[in-house]
């Protein structure tokens, strides 16, 4: 039987791999919504503009000790505009599982093996740049509908997809303080920030 190699390069990610300003109250809220609450199947999502942080927003709460601790399966998956439903399916099915599998097989019906994988235990599900409403409907029914706590949380910069899946979580802008915080790490040394400033002509308090 032929095999198909996936490629998952996209699915993973380094938790240091962005700089963490603000949003630390936003953290916590979302860390509540996703630990508390109806022990059906809930979607949390995440919405704001590009650049305001909801991917490193969900990064930071999916690699939390009381999200790790909490539930028994996760995998954080990145949908985008492009995407392969059967490619998203076996990564969460690798990513929640913890199987080690690089090959699938084509007639292996990936949904059904996610669904069997899952059914009794409390899975969180990060759905990452979500763009249709098309996406969510590909892939809802792959996730059991069963009162263990189950959440599936999804970022958006389409408020209209997020109004559809759940009640929107709406990510702030950075306050002007943050906003500087972020920069002052984004530039090498905190120390050179204002001969960086200075030179490219702007004046520092």
């Amino acid at each position: 039987m032929e095999n198909i190699e996936l490629t998952t390069s996209r699915c993973y990610f380094s938790s240091n791999d962005e700089e963490f300003v603000g949003f630390k109250e936003d953290v916590e809220q979302i860390i509540q919504k996703l630990t508390k609450g109806t022990k059906e199947r809930k979607v949390i999502s995440i919405v704001g503009m590009a650049g305001l942080g909801k991917t490193t927003l969900a990064r930071k709460v999916y690699n939390s000790h009381s999200i790790a601790d909490h539930f028994d399966a996760r995998a954080f998956c990145i949908v985008s505009q492009k995407y392969s439903i059967r490619k998203l399916l076996f990564e969460i099915l690798k990513q929640a599982t913890g199987e080690k599998r690089d090959m699938i097989k084509e007639d292996e019906d990936v949904a059904d093996t996610l669904r069997k994988a899952i059914y009794c235990k409390r899975y969180l599900i990060v759905l990452d740049d979500m763009w249709n409403y098309e996406a969510w409907e590909d892939l809802q029914s792959c996730f059991p509908c069963v009162e263990t706590g189950s959440r599936i949380m999804v970022t958006t910069r389409v408020q209209e997809v997020a109004i559809k899946m759940s009640d929107p979580y709406l990510l702030r802008f950075l306050t002007e303080n943050e906003s500087w915080e972020l920069l002052q790490k984004k530039v090498c040394l905190r120390e050179e920030v204002p001969l960086v400033i200075k030179e490219a002509g702007f004046e520092v308090a």
